[in-house]
């Protein structure tokens, strides 16, 4: 089953993390804008440092080595949007707040460990720290940083004004294969849900010419 968050569902949950003015809060934040707007992997995500953030704002794609990919086959660069650019930029600001560092080397964690500056933020440690966002958004506990990937995934094939939607998608993610891409060109739930809400709607309002005439004649009679 695929898991994702609608765009009303993926707005709650940014604004229970965006709320907070506590420094912890903002980094988880801007962590799941990142995570959404490159729709990368968790894994790849916790691995960039200070050096590979500055230098995809710079050249407006992230470079992710094979050797960081789930799979290790081939390379991947990951194109710097707005909102990636302003999620990156966060991090870089809320980094430095966390550990005084102005100047942190090129190769230093871009995400540290609360308990330890030197050490990056471990993947369970982000998908706590998200999980406890969603639950705050009032969303599943089940939910994991791996949704946001295909969030993001989804809201590209519906959006998207490409002559090839797939195409797009398989780029954004890195799939090898536009196989994998299939999943995203399925039903989603909310569309089976507002298209049988709207069928009982207009079964369970239909008026019949019979009974609009007894309305009418009862508001004349009434009169």
């Amino acid at each position: 089953m695929l898991r994702y968050l609608t765009p009303e569902e993926r707005k709650r949950l940014f604004k229970a993390a965006g709320q907070s003015n506590d420094i912890y809060a903002r980094r988880d934040s801007a962590i799941i804008r990142g995570l959404y707007f490159s729709a990368e992997r968790v894994g790849e995500f916790a691995l960039m440092t200070v050096g590979d953030a500055e230098a995809a704002l710079a050249d407006k794609y992230h470079f992710i080595p094979k050797e960081n990919r789930k799979g290790g086959k081939r390379d991947h660069s990951v194109y710097v949007t707005l909102g990636l650019s302003k999620a990156l930029r966060d991090l870089l600001e809320i980094r430095i707040l966390i550990t005084g560092e102005e100047k942190p080397a090129k190769t230093a964690p871009l995400l540290v460990s609360r308990q330890s500056t030197d050490r990056p933020m471990t993947v369970r440690s982000i998908e706590l720290r998200l999980k406890k966002w969603a639950i705050a958004a009032g969303l599943t506990d089940k939910f994991s940083p791996h949704w946001l990937r295909h969030t993001r995934a989804i809201d590209i094939m519906r959006r998207s004004k490409a002559a090839d939607p797939r195409g797009v998608v398989k780029a954004a993610l890195g799939h090898n294969s536009i196989a994998s891409t299939g999943v995203y060109t399925g039903v989603l739930r909310e569309d089976v849900e507002n298209t049988l809400d709207d069928l009982d709607r207009h079964q369970g309002n239909r008026i019949t010419r019979a009974e609009l005439r007894r309305r009418f004649d009862r508001r004349h009679n009434d009169d």
